[in-house]
């Protein structure tokens, strides 16, 4: 009965270890992560800032134009932070 319950407990201790670590980003690839994140943020904030200002400063058909580019370049940053996120959990598997 022991033995039994004390294989029982070692099986039960390698399934949740094993299924803690399956499909999880390491430590360093999680703050790499944040770090990607809080790098697009800023990023994003400073175009948005960048286009609210662009009027004053320039004509309204260049601020359209930086504006698009702006957009563009957030969809860019955004996409490639993804494909990190998704290459590192794949990487994990």
């Amino acid at each position: 009965m022991k033995k039994t319950l004390k294989y029982l407990l070692v099986a039960t201790g390698l399934t949740l270890s094993g299924l803690s670590s399956w499909a999880e980003e390491s430590n360093v690839e999680k703050v790499q992560t944040a770090k990607n994140r809080a790098i697009d943020a800023t990023k994003k904030a400073y175009r948005g800032a960048k286009n609210k200002l662009c009027p004053t400063v320039n004509g309204k058909v260049e601020c359209a134009k930086d504006k698009m580019v702006n957009k563009a370049n957030n969809v860019i940053d955004k996409a490639e932070t993804d494909a990190i996120e998704q290459r590192n959990k794949i990487d994990n598997k």
